[in-house]
């Protein structure tokens, strides 16, 4: 069986906005579902983000591969009882609106699961349907400053930094996508759907992972680190001999006396002050200027080289241009080929799930808004005309 095979005969209404929901029915899609996105009439939000290629947000070319668009007004009935058709196709439906938008609308979970009792409902929150948050507004950003990551994020005396990209949207969208096929499996065995949550915060915790539970048992943490954590030394940005960065991370004892062996730095492996990793995290102050001496010898890539080869985790931090021609990376498709609405095919992020040793290669192109509307209405009309 071939990815596209897995979710064939399976119709995913998308009705989100932004990053985390749409990379969820985007992955559902390269698993071979019918994905309908539903958009306002102007579009997904996110289509006016820049920078732009042949007029298409990047960000939303990113997110929305393999889908179909029909552009619905929900605030008219008309828009609505369209909607009602397509639910009635429908296996699932996926959105991320404020909690309690579509019950406003008469399309809240409780107006639906009777009229259609084998709908999954995946929806995706910022701060989950209930508490006095939920109706908070929240992106990615605003997450990171809340679960407290932007607070332990950036250099120590300096004010905190967002972490770079959108890492709690895409870790909420894989959620979604697995609770998607949470909600079919559970549909398959009981014939009963289900409302299934994720948030934001609630995905942002697990990064908190032990920094939380410290918390929970009232500890005193530390804070801003730069590159370094709390529980392990060395880890941290070095820089090299040609001015650019690796990350050391040696994590046990063993990557230690291989590290300092391969450094030519015997006098540190035979020092009692770092002996052991807790030793090296109580004097890291007094250990990293000494690694920092020694990495200067070479550039980053020789550096790389020399540990990866020896076992040693330690990696060139790379610049996206370095990643986007990094042969790891192509190697394991995650560059495959999109179609844009103009027609022209780009270069597009792959599917983080292989089957089988199978590596990927459809292409699926990204929907312009309403694109769609034709084709979706002649099959809800072949489908009525059936069903009479």
């Amino acid at each position: 069986m071939d990815m596209s095979a897995i979710l064939q005969g399976v119709r995913i209404l998308d009705c989100t906005r932004n990053i985390a929901g749409p990379v969820s029915t985007m992955l559902a899609a390269e698993m071979g579902a019918d994905v309908i996105k539903v958009e306002p009439p102007g579009g997904d939000e996110m289509r006016q983000w820049p920078p732009f290629v042949d007029g298409e947000s990047v960000y939303f070319v990113s997110c929305n591969r393999g889908k179909r668009s029909i552009a619905i007004d929900f605030k008219s009935a008309e828009g609505r009882q369209l909607f009602h058709r397509l639910l009635a196709t429908a296996d699932v439906m996926v959105e991320n609106y404020r909690p309690g938008t579509h019950e406003k609308m008469g399309l809240g979970w409780a107006n639906l699961k009777d009229a259609h009792p084998k709908l999954v409902w995946v929806t995706v929150t910022g701060y989950g349907r209930s508490g006095p948050r939920a109706q908070a507004p929240a992106y990615d950003s605003m997450i990171q400053a809340y679960t407290g990551i932007m607070g332990i994020t950036g250099e120590a005396g300096r004010p905190p930094v967002r972490c770079a990209g959108s890492p709690i949207d895409i870790a909420t969208a894989y959620l979604a996508w697995g609770t998607i096929m949470t909600g079919l499996r559970s549909v398959a065995q009981t014939g009963r759907g289900m409302l299934l949550e994720v948030s934001l915060m609630e995905s942002a915790l697990g990064f908190m992972h032990a920094y939380f539970q410290g918390a929970l048992v009232g500890m005193t943490l530390p804070a801003r680190m730069g590159s370094e954590t709390m529980g392990i030394y060395p880890l941290g940005a070095f820089e090299t001999g040609n001015g650019e960065y690796c990350l050391v991370q040696v994590s046990n004892e063993h990557q230690w006396k291989r590290f300092c062996d391969l450094l030519g730095a015997a006098e540190l492996a035979g020092d009692p002050r770092f002996a052991s990793n807790p030793l090296r995290v109580t004097n890291r102050d007094a250990l990293r200027p000494l690694i920092q001496d020694y990495l200067r010898a070479r550039t980053a890539q020789e550096w790389e080289k020399v540990f990866t080869a020896a076992g040693v985790p330690v990696a060139h931090v790379r610049g996206m241009n370095d990643v986007a021609a990094d042969e790891q990376i192509i190697a394991r498709n995650m560059v495959k080929p999109t179609r844009l609405p103009s027609g022209r095919e780009i270069p597009t992020w792959g599917v983080p799930v292989k089957i089988n040793e199978q590596l990927e290669s459809r292409t699926l192109a990204v929907p312009g808004v309403d694109q769609h509307r034709g084709e979706i209405l002649a099959e809800l009309e072949r489908l009525a005309g059936k069903s009479q």
